[in-house]
């Protein structure tokens, strides 16, 4: 009797290990299947560079292209006919009504110092667009741009140009300075407002005396 009770425990011993051992088998195998091998890994990493490196040609949407400023390079670069670019006074613009344009001055390149019989325009897409009206307040020779500002003068969300200028006189040289409005459309100036102007040689000193008589520039 002992002997079969023996034998009996002995069985079920065996069937006990055998199970435990098989469950930490299955165990491992699940874990191997679960993780990915070092090797895929590596090579998916590796991989990844080339697809790059084949390049793709990606087209650049109509609205983007609209979205890139212009770079003061290219209003540089805009064809002027016999005129010289004066790169100082030349400036990437982008406000209403002629946004990703170029503010060009250009002048005459047999008067270099100073730069004379300039004029000043703004050019979209390499092709001038618009002359501003009154320039230099209608003298035509001896005159150029000494300096440039793009500004909100009377706060109705349009930018105004103030420009300074110069002629050439035989004493010296004397303020032709100017304000163009912008009107949403275009640019107008008042040649007899631009008078009260002449004492000035600095856009804050003009900024400021418009601010200060809006009813004489705006109108």
């Amino acid at each position: 009797m002992n002997k079969i009770y023996i034998a009996l425990s002995l069985c079920v011993l065996f069937f006990a290990s055998c199970t435990v051992k098989f469950n930490d088998e299955a165990k491992t195998e699940n874990k191997a299947a679960e993780k990915p091998s070092n090797t895929n890994t590596a090579n998916a990493v590796s991989e990844a560079p080339k697809d790059t490196a084949k390049g793709v040609n990606v087209k650049v949407s109509d609205d983007v292209s609209e979205a890139i400023p212009v770079t003061k390079s290219e209003c540089l670069s805009v064809d002027t006919g016999d005129n010289e670019i004066v790169k100082n006074q030349t400036f990437p613009i982008d406000f209403a009504p002629f946004t990703k344009s170029c503010f060009v001055t250009s002048h005459n390149p047999e008067y270099d110092d100073p730069p004379m019989e300039a004029e000043f325009s703004i050019y979209k897409n390499g092709e001038r667009v618009f002359d501003f009206p009154g320039q230099f307040n209608g003298v035509t020779f001896g005159c150029w741009v000494d300096g440039v500002a793009f500004e909100d003068l009377n706060d109705d969300n349009l930018k105004d140009v103030i420009v300074v200028g110069k002629c050439s006189a035989k004493t010296a040289p004397y303020n032709e300075n100017m304000v163009y409005v912008n009107t949403g459309r275009a640019f107008t100036t008042d040649e007899d407002a631009n008078y009260k102007l002449s004492d000035f040689k600095k856009i804050k000193e003009i900024t400021d005396f418009v601010r200060k008589n809006q009813q004489t520039f705006f109108k």
